[in-house]
């Protein structure tokens, strides 16, 4: 079944929603915005992130109701993120964004693309931050030895743009749908998250 506009639409909004989460970290970042205490900085930082994968997650579902409510459903006060991308695959294999670089366009006037190889958010980069975000939010135990300490192994900047060097241009398959959508996170012409229907 193709994507419809309301398809496209569904899952562009989840995108933008995700941009000023984004923006709340660089501005933690560049200390333009700040509690006046750093570690509720960085707590705020990592939630801030937490949410914007969630909406990268989630977000080809978006399209459809049903299963959109039934993926919540079943992973609710899940915390751990491999369990929750393994999920999302039985659901759509295809959930996660593939990054693209432009090779050309043909004298027909179509456009060549290939994946990006590097410096985005790879899968295994999503479970890492994700599980370490979740560490920093929740309440730290107590009787747990040592200083409470979360390595990110890169800094919130750095996060970030690997976030939107994943999203920046990529293609994505909706659940249930035929067709990939080519998606610009911020299209020169339109500013704003737009979705166009491209054969594999």
């Amino acid at each position: 079944m193709p994507s419809s506009d309301a398809d496209k639409s569904a899952y562009c909004a989840c995108l933008e929603a995700l941009k000023p989460r984004l923006q709340v970290v660089r501005a933690l970042v560049a200390r333009s915005l700040t509690t006046g205490n750093e570690s509720f900085d960085g707590e705020i930082a990592c939630l801030q992130l937490r949410k914007a994968l969630e909406f990268i997650a989630f977000a080809t579902l978006a399209a459809n109701r049903d299963r959109y409510a039934e993926a919540h459903r079943g992973l609710t006060g899940e915390w751990k993120a491999s369990r929750i991308l393994d999920r999302l695959e039985q659901m759509n294999r295809d959930f996660y964004p593939v990054p693209l670089v432009v090779q050309g366009r043909q004298p027909d006037g179509t456009w060549n693309f290939a994946p990006l190889t590097d410096g985005y958010l790879t899968k295994d980069d999503f479970t890492f931050l994700y599980d370490r975000c979740s560490d920093a939010i929740h309440t730290w135990n107590p009787f747990r030895p040592g200083p409470r300490v979360i390595d990110l192994n890169r800094n919130f900047a750095e996060w970030v743009a690997r976030i939107e060097r994943l999203l920046d241009f990529h293609y994505i398959r909706l659940v249930d749908q035929s067709e990939l959508l080519v998606v610009y996170f911020n299209h020169p012409t339109l500013k704003s998250v737009a979705a166009f229907s491209a054969t594999p």
